[in-house]
């Protein structure tokens, strides 16, 4: 650790000489008192140790360790004085990656620590998919009286880099609109949930299907029959057009990044629950994607449906193609639409499967998805519309931004699609449980 150290005994030494010098010459003795007040500057000063940041420890910890994009992340230093005596003045200068915003708090703190004693500064921020390095921080010692003081860069124990990953989390809870997709119901009976039929009972059928009530008034055994649900194929869709390719503010991730991992956890949650998932991405060309994967008729990747693991591998590649593409032209301000909402859905929907629900993720910056998604509905799928809310920021642009997406969902919800608007502050689970 190198170790700066800058002393204020010159200006004193300077001042005690002159005082001293011009009092003598002029025989003033007020000049002789007043020199008395840097001497004893100095020895107060003499008597002081210099501090030494070798003196502290430094340990740095994110929460939550691995957070998804998007997500706020507290970050804690804690400064332990690991030395005999006290620190009346430290200051403390995390170093962050510059792309990466505080939200609340700041990396800077001032202490005052006892031996032994631990003082923490705290701040949040939010990351975008990646990883993230941080700096050693910047500590600066100052001595009682303040006439010197010694700059290090401490090691820090803990972590130093932030790894945001997208998928991380908990597959969400099969509550909530996801629910909607991915099963449907069938006109055969068998074990389900709503009630379908009352059979003849037959040996090895499950006890917690028999008809007690029934038994009780006939004395006959019975099997109640439940309308059986199976799974059905869904599509997601990966919105990275170029006008999703902006953020709320400097740092934070843009809605294309955004699209990414709401579609990753879509696809995530339809995979647990056993059925087949396919997935394209608009805005993403075919040659962009490592291995080459079919295309639709438009040049964008396409991922047969399925639930293997070659499937989750091809997924993976097209959704860190559309991080990329909105981490390589991350806007702050509102960008053109691509256009072509009928040739998105034509192409799209020589590729869907018959009856295919579909999960659309997009920001909803402009008026393409609206288009596509009242297309596929009027072509009789069911769709669902994951949006990660990326507007505002206090802007007048931002806040017309926000006004206008509102109108989209409520233009979306009028052609009977189902609208999932997600709240980037709050978890995108709590988003999918609590719409309707």
């Amino acid at each position: 650790m190198g170790i700066r150290t800058s002393s204020r005994f010159d200006a004193a030494v300077l001042a005690a000489v002159v005082l001293l010098t011009v009092g003598t010459i002029l025989g003033e003795t007020a000049l002789f008192v007043a020199a008395a007040v840097p001497v004893v500057y100095l020895v107060a000063d003499a008597l002081a140790r210099s501090p030494s940041p070798s003196a502290l420890a430094v340990e740095r910890a994110f929460d939550p360790e691995v957070p998804t994009p998007g997500e706020t992340t507290t970050v804690t230093l804690t400064v332990r004085n690991e030395s005999d005596r006290t620190h009346p003045d430290v200051r403390v200068v995390d170093r962050l990656p510059d792309h990466v915003p505080v939200v609340e708090g700041s990396p800077r703190g001032s202490l005052s620590l006892r031996p032994g004693e631990s003082g923490r500064v705290s701040y949040e921020i939010v990351a975008s998919q990646g990883d993230h390095e941080f700096d050693s921080p910047l500590v600066r010692l100052r001595s009682l009286p303040a006439a010197g003081s010694a700059t290090g860069e401490p090691a820090v124990d803990g972590t130093s880099i932030l790894r945001c990953r997208r998928g991380v989390s908990d597959v969400p809870q099969t509550n909530g609109s996801l629910r909607r997709v991915g099963t449907q119901p069938t006109d055969s009976g068998g074990s389900g949930l709503e009630f379908h039929s009352v059979r003849e009972y037959r040996p090895g059928d499950d006890i917690g299907r028999i008809d007690w009530r029934g038994l009780a008034k006939t004395g006959e055994l019975s099997t109640v029959n439940f309308r059986e649900t199976r799974a059905t194929k869904t599509v997601v869709v990966a919105d990275g057009r170029v006008p999703t390719r902006q953020s709320r503010d400097h740092g934070h991730p843009t809605g294309a990044e955004l699209s990414a991992y709401a579609a990753d956890r879509a696809f995530g949650r339809l995979v647990a629950a056993g059925n087949h998932v396919g997935l394209t991405a608009l805005g993403i060309d075919e040659n962009d994607i490592e291995p080459t994967l079919p295309s639709d008729r438009s040049g964008r990747p396409w991922v047969p449906v399925g639930n293997d693991a070659a499937t989750r591998t091809r997924v993976g590649a097209v959704l860190d193609a559309v991080v990329a593409a909105g981490q390589a032209e991350r806007e702050t301000t509102p960008a053109a639409a691509d256009g072509g909402t009928r040739e998105d859905a034509l192409a799209l929907r020589e590729r869907l499967p018959g009856a295919a629900d579909v999960v659309l993720t997009t920001p909803l910056l402009d008026d393409d998805p609206v288009g596509l998604a009242t297309e596929l509905v009027a072509a009789g799928h069911d769709v669902v519309v994951v949006s990660p809310d990326v507007t505002g920021g206090g802007t007048p642009g931002g806040r017309a931004a926000s006004i206008e997406r509102r109108l989209r969902i409520e233009r979306l919800r009028e052609s009977l699609a189902t609208v999932v608007d997600w709240d980037t502050d709050r978890p995108l689970s709590a988003a999918l449980e609590g719409s309707t």
